[in-house]
């Protein structure tokens, strides 16, 4: 019906798969949580001041505000997990399974086209990450679609660097799984945990909720350690040790300098030897280089791309570079098709 409102899982994928919208990620998800920790550290800090330990109550009765920072640090949690689904699916379809498609029906596919969003996004959308189990268990399916060895609890058991330590403690364990159940009991019930005697309810004091943010963070940082160690350089939205996210524009531009040289090795191999190289490459291969070094230079300066609140010329050069970057691939799997030359390249930016 004209006017109606579309599937939740479709204005999903549309909101997060514009251009100017890039936050469906690992690193964001990371980066969101970094500001909560700062900002119940920050708190914790004026309630230090004015009401020290000696004058608190145990258990902690003071702000039921800072109880809350547990809900969002599962929304991160859940932010994680759902996009790293998304990863996967995108960089390697085969991975899907029969059950990603139980939304799929014919009133969604008909939204997909015309918004022109993709089943991976709708996928990630409607995938519920309700548990500390299910949060496993979806990095246990991203690690092993790539290492059948893998799952993600050995992950979090590994060493961290620097420490000898596990990045998460046997006893934590149990915090994670708890700090789901604390959400679920604050966001949906109104019992004894939130309105009874002060002894009986469940509340975080600041300490705890600064100590629980940073074990969210070593969890995520253990996932994002096994992730990287485990999947191609060109999978989506890696991330470095720190957890930041690693440049893809410097990824494509890599891969464009791999993809020319195969081209030109191609087109001499193909030339009967009658010239040292295809004399026509060269000049193609200078003149896109001016083409997009032009290109950059345009997104760098012109005032239009400069906004506070969105960051454009990032992904706009992005989707530069991977313009040139298709074009030499079709040009490799074109003459590897026609003259059964093998020199596909195995790799394709997200």
């Amino acid at each position: 019906m004209p006017g109606k409102e579309p599937h939740y899982a479709v204005s999903f994928a549309e909101r997060y798969g514009s251009f100017s919208d890039s936050y469906f990620n690992a690193s964001t998800a990371l980066h969101r949580l970094g500001e909560l920790i700062e900002d119940v550290e920050s708190l914790k800090g004026i309630f230090d001041k004015v009401i020290p330990d000696e004058r608190r109550w145990a258990p902690w009765v003071g702000a039921e505000i800072v109880s809350y920072y547990g809900v969002g640090y599962v929304t991160c949690l859940e932010w994680h997990a759902r996009s790293r689904l998304r990863d996967l699916l995108t960089f390697k379809p085969e991975a899907a399974k029969v059950e990603d498609l139980r939304v799929v029906k014919e009133k969604i596919v008909i939204e997909m086209f015309t918004v022109k969003v993709n089943l991976a996004s709708i996928v990630a959308a409607v995938t519920s990450v309700s548990s500390f189990e299910e949060y496993m268990n979806l990095f246990s399916r991203v690690l092993s679609a790539f290492d059948p060895k893998l799952d993600a609890w050995g992950a979090l058991k590994t060493a961290r660097p620097g420490t000898g330590k596990p990045w998460v403690e046997v006893q934590e364990f149990d915090e994670l799984k708890g700090l789901y159940t604390s959400r679920n009991d604050l966001v949906h019930e109104i019992g004894i945990t939130r309105v009874g005697h002060p002894i009986s309810r469940d509340r975080l004091d600041p300490d705890e909720a600064h100590r629980l943010g940073e074990l969210v963070q070593r969890t995520m940082l253990a996932i994002e350690a096994s992730i990287s160690a485990a999947v191609p350089s060109n999978f989506p939205n890696l991330l470095d040790n720190n957890g930041f996210r690693i440049s893809e524009a410097d990824w494509i531009e890599r891969e464009i300098v791999d993809l020319e040289s195969k081209i030109g090795k191609t087109t001499t191999a193909l030339s009967d030897g009658l010239v040292e190289q295809d004399q026509y490459w060269n000049p193609s291969k200078a003149a896109a280089a001016e083409y997009i070094a032009k290109e950059k230079l345009f997104l760098e300066r012109a005032s239009v791309f400069h906004n506070r609140y969105v960051e454009m010329r990032e992904p706009l050069k992005i989707a530069l570079l991977k313009s040139r970057h298709q074009y030499l691939k079709s040009i490799i799997e074109m003459i590897g098709e026609v003259w059964e030359v093998d020199e596909t390249p195995s790799s394709t930016p997200s």
